[in-house]
């Protein structure tokens, strides 16, 4: 049923209860009334027209309660869907996010731990939504029991004017079954009305959660830009670092590299200079000569027309034997010929071994020092002294003045490492583990491991360090390995050593790669073009070195002490270079 209609029948009842249009029919009194009896039914009038009164005021406040509470429902249900359209927007809001984060959960593994704590506040969060609704339920809960209280008192009031109003008990009876009506209908309102207000509710708590939540992923995926961005920053700054010091080296290179053209320069104009010279001589030699036959040819042919003739000659012409003076010329000048000649060659082969012995490397020995490691296999110097590295003991730290041992770095921990070649970088020592075939680059100060990388080949060879990339050997192909910036990453090129079969140890030194073959050969590699040329090939000395190393006017070489006697020596030399 609907308000309208209730209200139409509410109104005609308290028309006919009112007696406003409405007149009853006049029952006659009988005749024994006496005047006691109508005042008695005066004041029963009285008072029914006060009960009325407050009845009808009561009534009047429900109707305004009504008629709130349907305009309190209409802007309930507007507002529910609303919030339907907020939440709808929201979600598809979160899905789209949802979406997003699970593209990149990859790069986000490392916030799980904060999510789990933002997950517990969530669940803190929620433990006290639940507790303000609980108090909220409470609060309705005590306001419903207050209507009904007041519904129960407007109930015996009624009851009390029914009692009271025997006449209009029909009247009474179809009005209680239409405000019964009224109410199950008022009370299946308020259960929707708080129906809704508990989805309301459920529904901001959902909401305030999804907030909650996308600003956590939106802080987190801040945090992440601003990770990446510092990331970038660093990564611009270091390559910034390495192409100023590429450009510092690449002028450097520019300099020496016009210095030793000035100095080849000079040479080789000094050296055309003199040949110039040798070809004047030569040219001014070969004109006499040429002068000479040119007339001895003339003389020939006149002293074949006068014989033919029988013209006999004066004596002065003609003598029995020949020109002593002419003759001994001749043989000046082809001796001059074949001295300026011989100068010329022992000039160019003069020449030759002066350019030849500038382009190698000159060494003296300076002091000598038993080395107490069985097998020694890379040698490296550094800030802190000598590292020498052997198969069987490791790696041993030794003063550079009186070689002693300073201290010496164990194996790594849970693992065996058998070293074969050694190279200083600035973040520890490149050594190669023969036992695992792998590069590890180890600290200087406990031998830990820092980082790791696999050998190319089969047959790894050497190590050395140029101060930016790791470079190995591998004799099973022949080639010399590259590593980049990131070792882990793998070989980012190759290159063909001419004459290097098998190497024994190898370094970078000003630029230039020194190699040490099984033949112990000392050569040394320009890199051009990406090309490796030799600068110059040298056998290293009588002993056969294991290991070397070269700095400034300095050269370190372990070498066996002899055939016979067996065991290695440290020895020093005073280095010196031409070019």
């Amino acid at each position: 049923m609907e308000s309208k209609e209730i209200d139409r029948h509410l109104n005609e009842l308290w028309k006919k209860v009112s007696g406003s249009e409405y007149v009853p029919e006049a029952s006659p009194l009988p005749p024994d009334i006496r005047q006691s009896n109508m005042e008695t039914m005066r004041f029963l009038r009285e008072n029914f027209s006060k009960a009325e009164s407050e009845w009808k005021t009561l009534l009047a406040g429900k109707e305004a309660q009504l008629r709130d509470l349907n305009s309190q429902l209409e802007e309930t249900k507007a507002l529910s869907d609303e919030l339907r359209r907020h939440y709808q927007e929201a979600r598809e809001k979160a899905l789209s996010e949802e979406l997003a984060t699970a593209m990149n959960l990859e790069s986000s593994g490392k916030l799980l731990d904060s999510q789990k704590k933002n997950h517990a506040r969530e669940v803190t969060l929620l433990k006290e939504l639940l507790e303000r609704s609980k108090t909220e339920l409470l609060g309705l809960q005590g306001r419903i029991d207050a209507l009904l209280a007041e519904r129960d008192g407007i109930r015996d009031k009624f009851a009390a004017l029914s009692a009271e109003k025997a006449d209009l008990d029909d009247e009474k009876a179809g009005l209680d079954a239409k405000l019964a009506d009224s109410r199950e209908a008022v009370e299946k309102t308020l259960a929707e009305l708080l129906g809704e207000r508990k989805n309301r509710r459920d529904d901001q708590v959902k909401m305030k959660g999804l907030e909650t939540r996308i600003k956590e992923l939106t802080g987190s995926l801040e945090s992440n830009k601003a990770n990446w961005d510092a990331e970038r920053a660093q990564w611009r700054e270091m390559w910034d670092r390495e192409r100023s010091v590429w450009e510092t080296h690449r002028q450097e290179f520019a300099v020496w590299e016009e210095r030793l053209r000035a100095e080849r320069e000079a040479w080789t104009l000094k050296m055309r200079e003199q040949e110039s010279r040798g070809v004047e001589n030569a040219a001014g030699l070969a004109n006499i000569l040429k002068e000479s036959s040119q007339w001895s040819e003339k003389v020939t042919q006149v002293l074949k027309l006068y014989a033919l003739k029988g013209v006999e000659l004066p004596s002065v012409f003609v003598s029995a034997s020949p020109d002593q003076n002419f003759i001994r010329a001749r043989k000046n000048v082809s001796r001059a010929l074949a001295l300026g000649l011989a100068g010329l060659l022992l000039m160019a082969g003069a020449a030759w071994q002066v350019y030849a012995w500038r382009a190698k490397v000159h060494y003296k020995l300076l002091a000598t020092a038993p080395l107490d490691l069985p097998n020694p296999s890379g040698l490296a110097v550094t800030k802190e002294g000598l590292w020498l590295a052997d198969w069987n003991r490791g790696l041993t730290l030794k003063d550079t003045k009186d070689f002693s041992t300073l201290r010496a770095l164990p194996a790594p921990a849970g693992g065996l490492l058998k070293p074969g070649a050694l190279s200083a970088s600035d973040g520890g020592l490149w050594t190669l583990d023969m036992a695992q075939l792998r590069y590890a680059r180890q600290n200087f100060k406990d031998g830990a491991i820092t980082e790791s990388v696999k050998t190319p080949g089969a047959a790894p060879q050497g190590a050395a360090w140029d101060g930016y990339n790791l470079w190995a050997f591998d004799a099973s192909s022949g080639l010399l390995y590259k590593y980049g910036l990131d070792p882990s990453a793998g070989a980012a090129a190759t290159y063909q050593l001419e004459g290097v079969k098998s190497l024994v140890c190898m370094q970078w030194v000003n630029g230039r790669l020194w190699t040490l073959d099984g033949r112990n050969v000392l050569r040394r590699y320009a890199l051009k073009e990406g090309v490796f040329k030799r600068v110059s090939s040298q056998d290293f000395g009588r002993s056969r070195a294991a290991a070397f190393w070269a700095e400034a006017g300095t050269l370190w070489s372990v070498e066996k002490a002899g055939e016979l006697s067996g065991g290695y020596e440290l020895k020093r030399y005073s280095l010196k270079q031409y070019d």
